[in-house]
């Protein structure tokens, strides 16, 4: 400005030149300004059906708080007039309402009332309600505590009986006891016999010992003490345990570990079936034979249990397991599972899976062997894994739905694990009139953020490929994914090139209710994706 003043002669023309410019760069902030209007508003106008959607789905929501907030407050309302109505019923009883003091002496109160408690209607509905209760606890204990008179008649009387039985019995058992003595005297002379010179004939050898059976008249007399305890709890069982047990020490102390492992395995009471027993056998490092004394003291033990009463704790299933397995018996631990020889849990079944994992000739049976270890051990969702590893994908399914204790988390483990584009696929459908256990967005967009984004397009695909509209009703039919969801769906079937996939699906989102409908082309150059706009009237 100063040096326009300074120039008088050419003061018009650069005063003409500076207004010019000026103008411009005023026209260009005002252009600047217009864009950046035009961009927040195309922004508004994309949104603006999903907006709509969240503020209708908002007021839903309001409503029916409103709705509950009206039905508590009606309750309310009531209670609080049956209360005040009672205190006005309180409050006008009178004198000459009640009985006169003679004619109420004559009756009894009511016990546990007072008097006043015994004309007061709610407190007499509180007393029914208690009595009411007490005698419902009664008849229960009447039905399990106690049983009829006739039962205590009708085993007095078994009593009895098998007391006139035993009675009998032993009377029968004196003869045969008595014969029996004088069997053994003359079966041991003819014994001595057999080792004498034979000088004299065996008649002349046992005459001694025939008469003296013969005069024995009472089966105490020659050997007393032979069956003087008929009663087994009179045998001292904790010496008869001390000398088993010593037995075992000393077999394992000569390292004849096959001979003490078949003793623990018949140990009475099963004593010896416990884990420091298994510890000495473990602890042996030095053996002769292929076979190590764990593996022996595992087959002795797991053939001596019963199969229903007693199997072992699920710390000795899982090292008998291991132990197995370490020398490739999987044949016994087939024999285990089958004959129920173990005791179920996660921990065994995840050895056996991850055996599998590692021999994979035998992968079929650990999938097979850990599937029924789960299914027993109530760990469903590795139960089904073990299924869809064998590409059991329709008994999976049947199991899932039958089941029905399988949460979010359940199918995603099952996804995470187990890639395959058939059990997605059944995850995401109806089967068997039952609905779908997945939701079709939340499945890829969970797909998306683990990696496995191939398999969630490759889904979608399918479902795109089934023919008109079938994308466009799995995305409306999808109650759990929102609209926020398959946009981000849509944004990344975009960036990795799956261009009509994100168009159908924008489409779909942008159509609903009116609005803006944004398509995704690709140019020819594969210079990158455009945008393009067109307005739904």
């Amino acid at each position: 400005m100063t040096i326009i003043e300074n120039t008088t002669a050419y003061k018009n023309i650069l005063s003409a030149i500076k207004r010019e410019y000026d103008e411009s760069i005023n026209v260009l902030l005002k252009g600047q300004r217009d864009s950046l209007f035009l961009q927040r508003k195309l922004k508004s106008m994309a949104s603006e059906s999903a907006t709509l959607v969240a503020y209708k789905n908002r007021a839903m929501q309001l409503q029916k708080k409103i709705e509950i907030i009206k039905k508590n407050t009606a309750g309310l309302e009531t209670r609080l007039q049956i209360a005040k109505d009672s205190r006005n019923v309180k409050d006008e009883l009178t004198e000459e309402t009640l009985l006169p003091e003679k004619e109420i002496s004559h009756f009894k109160l009511i016990p546990g009332l007072t008097l006043e408690e015994s004309v007061n209607v709610e407190d007499l509905c509180k007393h029914l309600r208690k009595l009411e209760r007490k005698l419902k606890d009664l008849k229960v204990s009447k039905e399990t505590k106690y049983v009829p008179v006739q039962i205590k008649t009708k085993l007095s009387q078994e009593i009895n009986q098998t007391m006139q039985q035993w009675e009998e019995l032993v009377m029968a058992n004196e003869p045969l006891k008595l014969r029996y003595i004088k069997l053994k005297i003359i079966a041991d002379a003819v014994a001595a016999w057999g080792y004498s010179d034979k000088s004299v004939s065996l008649t002349e050898f046992i005459w001694p010992n025939m008469t003296e059976a013969r005069s024995l008249k009472e089966v105490d007399s020659p050997w007393p003490g032979v069956f003087d305890d008929n009663d087994p709890s009179n045998i001292d069982e904790a010496a008869y345990l001390l000398e088993y047990v010593e037995r075992f020490t000393k077999l394992f102390e000569e390292k004849q570990y096959q001979r003490a492992a078949i003793y623990v395995a018949n140990c009475p009471r099963g004593i010896l079936h416990n884990m420091e027993i298994m510890e000495k056998f473990k602890a042996v490092t030095e053996y002769e034979g292929y076979v190590s004394p764990l593996l022996h003291f595992f087959e002795a033990v797991m053939n001596s249990f019963s199969a229903v009463r007693h199997p072992p704790n699920a710390k000795m299933s899982i090292e008998g397991v291991q132990c197995a397995l370490t020398h490739d018996r999987l044949d016994l631990v087939i024999r285990w599972v089958i004959q129920q020889r173990l005791t179920c849990s996660e921990a065994l079944g995840d050895v056996i899976y991850d055996y599998g994992d590692t021999e994979l000739q035998s992968i079929d049976t650990c999938m097979a062997l850990a599937q029924i270890i789960y299914s027993k051990s109530d760990v469903h969702k590795k139960a089904v894994l073990c299924m869809c590893r064998l590409g059991e994908i329709s008994g999976a399914m049947a199991y899932i739905h039958g089941s029905k204790k399988f949460s979010l988390d359940d199918y995603l483990f099952l996804l995470n694990n187990c890639r395959n584009t058939e059990l997605l696929q059944s995850l995401t459908r109806e089967w068997n009139g039952n609905p779908a256990a997945l939701s079709i967005g939340l499945a890829v967009l969970w797909l998306i953020s683990n990696d496995l984004k191939e398999v969630g397009f490759h889904l979608l695909k399918e479902i795109y490929d089934c023919g008109q509209g079938a994308l466009e009703q799995a995305i409306l039919n999808d109650a759990v994914s929102t609209l926020e969801d398959w946009k981000e769906i849509a944004e990344a079937c975009n960036t990795h090139n799956y261009n009509k996939l994100a168009n159908s699906i924008f489409t779909v989102l942008t159509s609903q209710g009116g609005g803006t409908v944004i398509t995704i082309t690709a140019d020819d150059d594969k210079d990158g994706a455009k945008l393009t706009e067109h307005v739904l009237l």
